[in-house]
């Protein structure tokens, strides 16, 4: 499972560089797992570039949310990240989890850096190819792929 950040996420909705490799993981079945402020902060982004939010939602039922308690809060605190008050909450929720994710998913320098520094692996990947070019996994039903340009989802491509 892979920890999703918000620099990352936001790659399905939009495309940008990287679009690509993020779609990808998505439509290899890879898990994710996210701090709940992701959808906070994936709503802002729907606004902010008038996309619609139910893509936003479709995003997000592929990725396990994980609420904030009391001690990722005091955690986000006393770690003295110099982050922002949101990364440094997705930071905290991710060493919360670290015994559960094999990385961090961010294109953040300063979260990757943070993370590192907190003993998490991350990982920013970069893939050239077109989403429309991956191939299907042979041994699931594709999943739905939210399509970086705006427009509804699409099934994963299949041959």
């Amino acid at each position: 499972m892979i920890f999703l950040d918000t620099s990352a996420a936001v790659k399905a909705l939009i495309d940008e560089a990287e679009s690509a490799a993020v779609l990808h993981l998505f439509a290899d079945g890879t898990e994710f797992v996210a701090s709940r402020l992701l959808a906070v902060e994936l709503h802002a982004v729907a606004d902010r570039r008038s996309l619609r939010h139910e893509r936003v939602d479709d995003l997000l039922s592929h990725i396990s949310l994980v609420s904030l308690d009391d001690e990722t809060m005091i955690r986000a605190i006393d770690l003295h990240s110099g982050l922002r008050a949101m990364d440094a909450l997705h930071l905290a929720t991710a060493i919360r989890l670290k015994d559960t994710i094999s990385a961090v998913l961010t294109y953040d320098q300063e979260l990757a850096e943070a993370a590192r520094q907190s003993g998490l692996p991350v990982s920013s990947p970069s893939w050239a190819r077109a989403p429309s070019l991956i191939p299907p996994r042979l041994d699931a039903s594709p999943p739905a792929v939210p399509s970086p340009a705006g427009e509804a989802p699409s099934p994963a491509p299949v041959d």
